[in-house]
């Protein structure tokens, strides 16, 4: 791959489980009406840049996101099914206090969880062997200009792994994503072994969810 290409990485808007909640995964909630007030300002931040491309997620809270910044500029959402979220298997809809890592009731819950997740999810290494590929794929379609990325917070935690590969650190350390928070990633002129170097643009930019009372 060749220099020139820049991913904008906007994750989806607040949803109706994330105030109440729960775990997403590949099942689905529509946006709130905070989340879509925020999806208003993450377009309006983004009105007048110009991208070659729009790609989201194909699941519908992405996708009504990538919707209201796809009017902002000028693009048609493109579904893109490596970039749907990390597949929890049997702890999709539950409640935070079993998938989150603080609290008593999470740590009890642990060893339950490490189960569930072994026997009934999308499991680690095929997880970023997808997103990996997903990621050559959209490279491979755009060697050069800026896109614009709608996706989920562990598939672009997964991604920025991918992008920067430290060794010895845990892609799921990469973040916090913030509800229509932008990123911008830059990839620059190969390494001497050939392989791709991405730079950090901005990171999790939120400034505009705070600005004219959003809430």
């Amino acid at each position: 791959m060749t220099s020139g290409l820049s991913l904008v990485l906007v994750r989806h808007g607040e949803t109706e489980w994330m105030e109440r909640g729960r775990l997403h995964g590949r099942l689905d909630s529509p946006l709130s009406p905070t989340g879509r007030r925020h999806a208003e300002l993450a377009a309006a931040r983004l009105r007048g840049e110009q991208f070659q491309a729009l790609y989201s997620s194909p699941l519908g809270r992405a996708m009504e996101t990538a919707a209201i910044l796809g009017r902002a500029v000028g693009l048609t959402p493109q579904p893109v099914d490596g970039l749907a979220e990390l597949d929890f298997g049997w702890l999709e809809g539950a409640p935070a206090p079993l998938w989150r890592e603080e609290g008593w009731l999470a740590a009890a819950f642990r060893p339950v969880r490490a189960l569930i997740h072994r026997v009934s999810a999308e499991q680690p290494d095929d997880f970023g062997d997808r997103i990996a590929r997903t990621l050559e794929w959209i490279s491979s379609r755009h060697p050069h200009g800026r896109l614009l990325i709608v996706g989920h917070w562990a598939v672009f935690s997964r991604l920025m792994a991918v992008m920067l590969a430290k060794p010895g650190v845990d892609w799921r350390s990469y973040g916090p994503w913030e509800a229509c928070g932008i990123s911008e990633m830059r990839r620059a002129a190969a390494d001497d072994n050939g392989r791709s170097r991405w730079e950090i643009v901005r990171l999790n930019e939120a400034s505009h969810l705070r600005e004219a009372g959003a809430p």
